[in-house]
């Protein structure tokens, strides 16, 4: 199956998103539509869910990365951006740093609810706890509800999905590289309980442009809920201003 959805080539601009963990290319369905014909919003299915829910999900964000670099390349144009949520974060970094190796430096990289990457994660490993620990540990984070977690399809659905996409996390080790030559936007919610808000002004130790920390109102899912307009009103802002 595809990565990405066929991107509208009319667009001004074109952002791709990084979906957070367990979240597929749906969680972006109304930013497609808001955003549009200005910014075409092109979301990445990870395999594991949603119309790839029968392909094994990976568990390494070098895989990811490696998997996903070309179909997003091939028939790119020069202008593009990229935007992730908590693992989306991580892996949008990623990706704007393989974009950069190969020439094609996105025009600017929007990281939403994670920490620097360089530094130690302010929470502990979840991804090996027991089935009733680790269903906690979610619902702690906000955006599943209870209800969800007592269905118990939908749970043996979603637990090896969330158990893959936090390996991806918690697996991860910075490679020490040289900033990036791209422009950075922190997004984050205040409440977030698994981000450390003081640490995020050092996402700018990982670019050699400039960074911009932006903060809402909510927990660690603010950009679904209430804060999602003034959201993205500041991906408008920072994309067109950098483009």
């Amino acid at each position: 199956m595809s990565w990405f959805p066929r991107p509208d080539p009319s667009a001004e601009h074109r952002l791709f998103c990084l979906p957070h963990g367990g979240g597929g290319a749906s969680v972006y369905r109304t930013w497609r539509r808001d955003l549009a014909p200005v910014i075409d919003v092109v979301p990445a299915q990870l395999p594991g869910r949603e119309t790839r829910y029968a392909e094994p999900a990976m568990t390494s964000v070098d895989a990811l990365v490696t998997a996903m670099i070309d179909p997003l390349l091939a028939g790119t144009p020069a202008s593009f951006a990229l935007f992730g949520h908590s693992m989306g974060a991580l892996l949008a970094y990623e990706v704007a740093a393989a974009a950069v190796a190969r020439g094609r430096p996105p025009v600017r990289l929007f990281v939403s609810g994670h920490h620097p990457p360089h530094l130690p994660s302010p929470t502990s490993e979840l991804h090996g706890l027991a089935d009733e620990d680790f269903i906690a540990a979610l619902l702690s984070f906000g955006g599943i509800s209870d209800e969800l977690m007592e269905d118990l399809d939908m749970v043996a659905y979603l637990l090896p999905i969330f158990r893959a996409d936090f390996a991806v996390c918690e697996s991860y080790r910075h490679p020490r590289r040289r900033p990036l030559p791209v422009p950075i936007t922190v997004l984050a919610g205040r409440a977030d309980p698994a981000v450390d808000v003081a640490q995020l002004p050092r996402w700018a130790e990982l670019t050699t442009a400039e960074t911009t920390v932006r903060l809402f109102e909510g927990g660690h899912f603010y950009h679904l809920g209430e804060e999602s307009d003034p959201v993205l009103k500041t991906i408008v802002t920072d994309l067109t201003a950098t483009s």
